[in-house]
């Protein structure tokens, strides 16, 4: 069984194993844990978190460098495949196509990433009605979004 460490608000650190229903908890409430993560809620605050933080910065951050890759290719093509429910503005992924591909190259590169950019560029995919989906006539909102996702991903140390 795996151990966390926890910050308590008093500020101490105890330890806290992980059960069940922590690892239940954070893939069924994985959608608001991402928000919290994307807000800034410092991972080791609950189980939930320092384990949905955990799934973010592995294999998840990989996964959706590719995605993105994926979003600016397809821009790009005269046959464009759906990625999701909600068609990606093409237009505006094609102006903030910099950005978009020096994401994509960080969460692909390999290193460490912060939880709190995969969670943020996590929400700027899912949310149908964001900027990455048209909401928006030009992609400054896109591009300052995606700034803030990549200057997130960077993990000090």
């Amino acid at each position: 069984m795996s151990v966390v460490l926890l910050v308590r608000e008093a500020g101490y650190v105890t330890p806290h194993r992980i059960r069940v229903r922590d690892r239940v908890a954070a893939r069924v409430r994985a959608a608001r844990l991402d928000a919290a993560l994307a807000r800034g809620v410092a991972p080791e605050s609950s189980a939930a978190l320092a384990l949905r933080a955990q799934a973010l910065i592995g294999p998840v951050a990989r996964k959706l460098g590719g995605l993105l890759s994926e979003i600016v290719a397809n821009s790009h093509s005269s046959r464009r495949k759906r990625i999701g429910p909600v068609p990606i503005s093409a237009s505006l992924v094609r102006e903030a196509e910099l950005e978009l591909s020096a994401l994509a190259e960080r969460l692909l590169g390999g290193g460490p990433v912060g939880a709190r950019g995969v969670a943020a560029l996590r929400a700027l995919v899912c949310d149908g009605g964001g900027p990455l989906y048209g909401r928006c006539a030009d992609a400054t909102e896109l591009r300052a979004a995606l700034g803030a996702a990549l200057e997130a991903l960077e993990v000090d140390g």
